[in-house]
């Protein structure tokens, strides 16, 4: 449900605006002298042209004198021009200033928002707000959007202290003239709220749809691989040219709406001036106003037309800023799954020692139709190593999800030391867990930094023998600039197997006493899958251990194997015990072994 725009800018007043206010009182001082000054060559005309009506007549020029017509009024009149100018950059300056700071404190405050998001705010549900796509577009289009409304509200609140005081002058010239402006003027205000109403429905709608786009393109682009494989070119390219035809007709609408401003700006104005010359005429004839007067009211009238057509056009860049910051807001406060308890204590796990992790009948479902987990109950000893194993679908990686707390189980509990996860602080347990997925995340900052990652506080040397202890060492000590060489996107200048033992060498630094491994040797060759391999087993080496395994041969050794199927446990045991009992461990085996006999 969209938000009333009056409780949007009072919240963004509120909540970002208020702590600029001394720069925006002088900003607003500024603007006021701009206004004076403008306000000042309107009297300087009326002056002269008083003047030039006194001579006519015959008469001395009341206040000035003859000189002064020719020689001081152009001095004055350069010397308010000059004091526009200042006034004009000064609050510029200082106004613009303002939006620029709110806009980085915006960024600031949705990304901040968007880290403390859990998995299941970014991945569990299909609301266009929680896809990455949706997000990305309001750091995009959405901060586009407000940058220009940001631009333009400052020069609303201008032209409005312009209007003030242009109406002011009007008044004092003539409140007869002026009144006729109140009966044309205020016509203006009903197509324009109309318009307004009309250009945010549709501003909601073009920036939602850029997510779409973001998240096609980035569909996209990743799957280059399938899509070239699989010759899927033309049905890419049909399915992005529907996407950009959408955004094209929706713009089409935002520039027909944008485009009605103008027009009828105009011919309201000519309808005003048409009848205020003639009212003005009638009364000029009847001797109730000056020429100088009119000359005067006309200038004011001109001058005035500017900040008013300023305002006219606010309303629509300011509808589709409402509509951006409605969904900046969003991200902002979008509850979170999974936060502290009230009463959650602190959680830490003495060095040297690992803890015991029990699963107790946990059931976990993002639709309650289809669970992932149903009464999956599993006890991990401390400092023993468990692997889970089980056809694809099994729920494997559903229970590394929930230890971490990335979410929560539906029913049942996870347990770690003999107490519930959901007791600690969130982050108190995860620094007791080191993660080592099947497919390393690497940033593009350097080797070191990424291994920092483990532990940011750590020295070079504990950098170091992380690496060491990865089997990384030798390589990294390689490439050109050793741990100072910056490994590209998704370390993408680094092999498979190098990234995998950055991704290890983490884990060594972050020394967790908890550790979850999806393992991920298959697609390595020989020499890499035996560093690894080997480095993975000193990683095991006093933790409590949790392996999802992919290829069965490399887990014959661990303390338990835990056979998963449909989301329950359906068999542990030994690796020996299981082929024994020839249950669903022994037909993956058998399977495997078949398959590698067959390659």
């Amino acid at each position: 449900m969209a938000s009333p725009p009056s409780s949007l800018m009072l919240r963004t007043w509120r909540e970002h605006l208020f702590r600029y206010r001394g720069r925006l009182a002088l900003a607003l001082l500024f603007m006021s002298g701009l206004a004076a000054a403008e306000v000042g060559f309107v009297s300087v005309t009326r002056s002269v042209f008083a003047s030039f009506e006194n001579l006519e007549e015959g008469a001395q020029v009341a206040s000035l004198g003859l000189g002064a017509v020719w020689i001081w009024a152009p001095l004055v009149i350069i010397a308010l021009a000059v004091a526009q100018a200042g006034f004009f950059y000064l609050q510029a300056l200082t106004a613009q200033g303002v939006g620029i700071s709110v806009l980085k404190d915006l960024q600031t405050r949705m990304y901040g928002a968007i880290l403390d998001y859990d998995l299941q705010q970014l991945k569990g549900r299909g609301d266009e707000a929680g896809r990455i796509g949706g997000l990305v577009s309001r750091f995009t289009n959405d901060m586009t959007v407000l940058r220009d409304s940001l631009r333009r509200i400052p020069n609303a609140v201008r032209d409005l202290v312009r209007v003030v005081a242009f109406v002011g002058t009007l008044i004092f010239i003539d409140p007869i003239l002026f009144g006729c402006i109140l009966l044309v003027y205020p016509v203006m205000a009903v197509p324009i709220t109309i318009i307004g109403k009309a250009i945010r429905r549709v501003a909601r709608r073009v920036q939602g749809q850029v997510g779409d786009v973001t998240g096609l393109l980035t569909e996209s682009l990743a799957g280059q691989e399938l899509i070239k494989s699989y010759t899927l070119e033309e049905v890419e390219r049909q399915r992005m040219d529907d996407a950009f035809e959408e955004r094209r007709s929706l713009l089409m609408k935002l520039v027909r709406l944008r485009a009605l401003n103008e027009p009828m700006i105009t011919v309201i104005s000519s309808v005003a001036i048409g009848f205020i010359i003639g009212v003005a005429t009638f009364r000029i004839d009847r001797g109730l106003l000056a020429g100088s007067d009119l000359t005067a009211f006309l200038v004011a009238m001109a001058l005035l037309s500017q900040p008013l057509r300023g305002l006219s056009t606010l309303n629509a860049v300011l509808q589709e800023g409402l509509a951006a910051i409605e969904r900046v807001f969003g991200v902002i406060d979008d509850d979170h799954y999974i936060d502290d308890a009230p009463d959650a204590e602190g959680f830490k796990i003495a060095s040297g020692e690992a803890p015991a992790v029990r699963f107790d009948d946990v059931h976990f479902a993002y639709d309650p139709s289809t669970p992932l987990l149903a009464g999956f109950s599993l006890s991990v000893a401390a400092g023993s190593t468990v692997a889970l194993v089980g056809p694809s679908g099994a729920g494997k990686s559903t229970v590394f999800g929930l230890l971490p707390r990335f979410y929560d189980t539906s029913e049942g509990d996870v347990l770690v030391a003999g107490r519930s996860i959901r007791s600690m602080p969130i982050a108190d347990l995860r620094q007791a867990i080191s993660i080592v997925s099947q497919t390393p995340v690497l940033f593009d900052i350097s080797v070191e930094d990424n291994i920092r990652l483990g532990r940011p506080d750590a020295d070079d040397a504990a950098v170091k023998a992380a690496a060491e202890a990865a089997a990384a060492d030798q390589f990294i000590e390689r490439l050109p600039e050793g741990y100072k060489t910056r490994v590209g996107e998704g370390g993408g200048s680094l092999s498979g197997g190098e990234r995998q033992r950055i991704s290890l060498a983490r884990a060594f630094l972050k020394d967790a006493p908890v550790l979850l491994l999806d393992e991920a040797t298959s697609a390595l060759d020989a020499e890499s899958e035996r560093l690894i391999g080997d480095a993975m087993e000193r990683l095991r080496r006093g933790r409590t251990t949790l392996i999802i395994a992919h290829r069965l041969s490399t887990i014959r050794d661990a303390d338990m194997i835990a056979v998963m199927e449909a989301g329950r446990l359906v068999e542990a045991g030994s690796h020996d015990e299981l082929l024994t009992s020839k249950g669903l461990y022994a037909k993956l085996v058998a399977l495997q072994d078949r398959s590698a006999v067959a390659e």
